[in-house]
């Protein structure tokens, strides 16, 4: 499971990355998940906080959601 960390704003931050993993050393998609990663930030687009990333998820998988699991 990937270290993500919250901020104040109730946002989820970028997982974090070992400093032993570079660019050059990440499979494929790793490399394309940063570089998306990196122009979202730098668009200076506002992160979703884990309520928006449940509801992106459900609208994406067609009103899914995690509580319909139980």
């Amino acid at each position: 499971m990937p270290n993500i960390k919250k901020v104040a704003s109730d946002q989820v931050r970028r997982a974090y990355i070992p400093p032993d993993l570079t660019y050059a050393t990440m499979s494929q998609l790793g490399r394309d998940i940063a570089d998306l990663s990196r122009a979202i930030e730098e668009s200076g687009e506002a992160l979703l906080n884990e309520e928006e990333i449940e509801l992106e998820l459900a609208r994406r998988r067609g009103g899914y959601t995690s509580e319909d699991a139980d």
